[in-house]
Order: structure tokens, then C-alpha cells, then sequence
């Protein structure tokens, strides 16, 4: 079923969202590096293309692959979620102190990291 342009997404979406580089990114790419399977990928992009937030374009660096590159309405979605989690980390950073909290994230990030299938 498609979705009206501009209609809000879910959390699901942000697997494709996350990861977007403004200037386009494959969706091989965007699977890579969300933990997702090409599949389900794909159907994200499929609802957000429908939805007004990307658009598929012929890749210039391979004309066979498409780049996946956000629209306006999805770049303005991108910047407010990173408003957000910078809003959120400047909170945590408050309650632990700025010297914790970058303890944490490096912390986190390591433990993430090993937990990521090998290529």
C-alpha cells in the first residue's frame, strides 16, 4: 500500500535514515552498515520513497546501481533526528558528567563493534 507524501515513518525506518549520506548511498551500503538484511532494506526504501523522504538515481560512479539520496522533507527528517540525539546526549551528559558519559559511548561503542559479524 503507499503511503501520502510527507506522512510520518517509524523507528523501523530509521535503519535506512541513520545511515544516509545526503549526497545518496546504495542500499547494499545502508544494509551494511544497519545490521539489516538487503531485503528488508529495500522495503524500508521502497516506504520511504513512497512516503517523499528518498529517491532512487543512477549511481554516477556505476550506472547499473542506484544511489539512494534523501529529498528535501527527508533531509530536514535527518537533521531532527540528530537534534534529538545531540538534546538527549547534552541530558545524559548532565546527569553523568561529560567525562562519564564519553566513557560510556566509547565503551558502547566497542561493545557493538564486537558484537558485529564478521565480513
Amino acid at each position: 500500500m503507499a503511503q501520502e507524501r510527507g506522512k510520518s515513518i517509524g523507528p523501523r525506518h530509521g535503519a535506512v535514515l541513520a545511515h544516509l549520506d545526503e549526497d545518496g548511498s546504495r542500499a547494499t551500503d545502508l544494509a551494511r552498515l544497519s545490521g539489516q538484511h538487503k531485503q528488508v532494506i529495500g522495503t524500508l526504501i521502497d516506504e520511504l520513497e513512497a512516503a517523499g523522504y528518498v529517491r532512487r538515481e543512477p549511481d554516477p560512479q556505476d550506472r547499473r546501481a542506484k544511489l539512494i539520496v534523501p529529498t528535501a522533507l527527508g533531509l530536514e527528517k535527518m537533521r531532527r533526528s540528530d537534534e534529538i540525539v545531540e538534546a538527549l546526549e547534552q541530558e545524559y551528559a548532565k546527569v553523568l558528567g561529560a567525562r562519564n558519559f564519553a566513557t560510556f559511548k566509547r565503551l558502547f561503542r566497542t561493545i557493538t563493534e564486537a558484537a558485529e559479524p564478521a565480513e
